[in-house]
């Protein structure tokens, strides 16, 4: 690989007292014994709001994407080398104007699965052939803004925010299927309202459930792909509204909350019912959208959506994702 190598790429941020990092009372870590802030990585110029992640432990690669102009970049999780995969205006047109465009992603062995937000596409791209493999378009377009995507049990899962759908799309081998309205949400606990519902999604190490989160009302619930079955998952009423990217690591689900600017820490009760707050952490965020466990930290993109298009303009150059290590949430 040809990796454009970026100097001091990787800033510790200062650390920040009271107010950025919050836990419930009887957790036996005191604030005091945190570890070390976390540190800042630097994305190429190309990579302009920036909004999925995905982490190839076995090829130690991360991969996000600009949600503006396409743009995909394979990264050192430790943010000193990078390579563009996928330049601008192959996955969108160059005088595209739809946004956003790019969002969630994953990796599955050689393929990265990427969710095409308000194209309404879903892109497949062979990281080592750096080539797109399959471009479609879920039949509800322009309607729908499919938005994460998880794998579990030989098929993608894909959120549509929009549209009252959960789309599938079967894994046979190199053979991929395009998208079918797999699991119809009217009628069931995801009662779609006005606003961003669904969002992000992940799947449960064995392949037998999906967990998914309404945005504009802060649920989670628990989907059982065998019988489609939807199970709110109970949180006790805690605020996780403007929900994005889930991570499932063991029995803690990292929620990051976008218009929050933060990640909340649930633990999750062994059959999934229910669900604890067990931190809340801001340091460092901004406007962010998705996440990756990478080691022992957690990787936050900050897509700073909320900047683009002001005037006078804040946003803040270059795009940054942030390590956290997991030990702030109380966690290892």
């Amino acid at each position: 690989m040809h990796f454009r190598v970026f100097a001091s790429l990787l800033v510790l941020l200062p650390i920040i007292g009271c107010g950025q990092s919050s836990r419930t009372p009887g957790d036996s870590q005191p604030a005091a014994a945190l570890p070390a802030a976390p540190a800042s990585i630097a994305l190429p110029d190309e990579v302009a709001f920036p909004e999925g992640i995905a982490y190839d432990a076995s090829a130690g690669a991360l991969y996000t994407a600009s949600a503006e102009n396409g743009t995909v970049v394979r990264l050192d999780p430790d943010g000193t080398a990078s390579e563009i995969l996928i330049p601008a205006g192959t996955l969108v047109p160059a005088d595209n104007t739809t946004f956003p465009g790019p969002l969630g992603m994953t990796i599955d062995g050689n393929r990265l699965w990427v969710a095409g937000g308000a194209t309404g596409k879903v892109w497949v791209v062979d990281v080592a052939e750096r080539a797109v493999v399959k471009d479609v378009t879920v039949p509800t377009a322009p309607k729908s803004l499919i938005n994460d995507v998880t794998i579990a049990g030989g098929a993608a899962y894909l959120t549509d925010t929009f549209v009252p759908t959960l789309w599938r799309m079967a894994i046979d081998g190199d053979t991929i299927g395009d998208p079918e309205p797999w699991l119809d949400l009217n009628g069931t606990p995801i009662e779609y309202a006005d606003g961003p519902n669904l969002n992000g999604i992940a799947s449960t190490p064995d392949g037998s459930s999906l967990i998914v989160v309404q945005m504009n009302k802060g649920l989670l619930f628990r989907i059982d792909i065998e019988s489609r079955t939807v199970t709110p998952i109970d949180t006790a009423g805690a605020d996780l509204t403007t929900a994005d990217g889930l991570v499932l690591d063991g029995d803690i689900l990292y929620v990051v909350r976008q218009g929050a600017g933060e990640v909340a820490a649930v633990r999750l009760s062994d059959d999934l019912s229910s669900g604890t707050v067990i931190a809340r952490f801001t340091e460092g965020l901004a406007w962010p959208a998705t996440a990756a466990r990478v080691g022992d930290d957690l990787v936050v993109v900050n897509t700073q959506f909320n900047t683009r298009g002001s005037e006078p303009s804040t946003t803040e150059r270059p795009f940054t994702l942030v390590r956290i290590p997991v030990s702030r949430f109380g966690v290892r």
